[in-house]
């Protein structure tokens, strides 16, 4: 800069910069995260549309598992936490899920998942086929999808934790009891707990009995207030959601394209790309770039990756 100089330059080296190829692999980004936030529909009935994912790593329990399965209601954000064996074939966990979430919920309209082969199996789809239910994945780069998911996973880690801290046994033998605390526990986007929505009144815990000659709700009456309970569980998620899409908007800003565009993929070290190209510390930033072949959601997009990433999903 100091020995050379011509008019324009600057605006030049910018130009140059910008469309230079190893550059934009490499370069840190410096400005808002692209794509605003968009937001989930809200459901009409409890356990109508579920989330479910694993935590895996955990250490090997009495009855030999090694996993727990979490599945949440979207609507009243109940929970079950399913303790596993990561090796159970897939006509086991089948079974698992017939009796632990249909028998006792029905058969949900709406699943999300993430992009785990366990539940992207052939089997799997054909299962959901023929239970009626319609299987949705989180995008590889738009976790927010399950993003509820991720913050019941969070929780039940920490209690978790806490429990074993606490020399209250193994995993396995307090997980019923960190069930139950979750589904008892106030969630700020429904104002009430899980328990509540769920069932339409308080849990009864064995440090809070009713008393005798309490009024009890039976009949039309009931079923006026559950339906009540419900809409006004839907008008509460509807703020927070809103509330949410503001304060997230606030730090993006807008990004479309269009199909036949060529765009990079971020290279993470949790992504399937980072891991397909066993990222280390000067692995490019980005990859590509990768032509846009469909756009199939607001910010989600079916790309045209080399047969090199061909294992990986196609959409992001």
């Amino acid at each position: 800069m100091k020995t050379f100089w011509w008019p324009g330059m600057k605006r030049e080296i910018v130009e140059y910069v910008v469309a230079c190829l190893t550059c934009q692999k490499v370069k840190v980004e410096h400005q808002k995260p692209s794509g605003l936030m968009q937001q989930m529909e809200i459901l009409e009935w409890k356990w109508d549309s579920i989330t479910m994912d694993l935590i895996v790593g955990l250490p090997r329990s009495a009855r030999n598992n090694d996993a727990i399965w979490v599945i949440v209601d979207q609507l009243t954000k109940c929970a079950h936490f399913l303790p596993v064996n990561i090796k159970w074939s897939l006509e086991k966990l089948t079974q698992l899920y017939v009796r632990e979430i249909v028998r006792l919920h029905g058969v949900p309209s709406n699943i999300i998942s993430d992009q785990d082969p366990r539940f992207t199996s052939r089997f799997w789809q054909s299962l959901h086929q023929a239970l009626g239910t319609k299987l949705k994945l989180s995008s590889a780069y738009h976790p927010q999808t399950d993003g509820q998911l991720e913050r019941t996973i969070q929780s039940l880690e920490d209690l978790l934790r806490a429990c074993v801290l606490d020399h209250l046994g193994g995993w396995e033998e307090v997980l019923s009891l960190v069930e139950f605390t979750y589904n008892n526990s106030f969630h700020a986007s429904i104002e009430m707990t899980p328990f509540e929505a769920l069932y339409g009144r308080k849990c009864r815990t064995p440090l809070c009995w009713y008393q005798d000659g309490e009024s009890v709700v039976v009949g039309p009456e009931l079923i006026l207030q559950t339906t009540e309970k419900v809409k006004m569980i839907q008008e509460r998620m509807k703020t927070a959601q809103s509330r949410q899409k503001s304060y997230a908007d606030k730090r993006r800003k807008p990004l479309e394209f269009a199909e036949g565009e060529h765009v990079f993929l971020k290279v993470t070290p949790t992504s399937g790309v980072g891991r397909a190209l066993k990222a280390r510390k000067l692995t490019p930033r980005f990859v590509g770039p990768y032509q846009i072949m469909q756009r199939v959601g607001p910010v989600a997009y079916r790309l045209a990756l080399p047969p090199s990433l061909s294992n990986l999903n196609v959409e992001y």
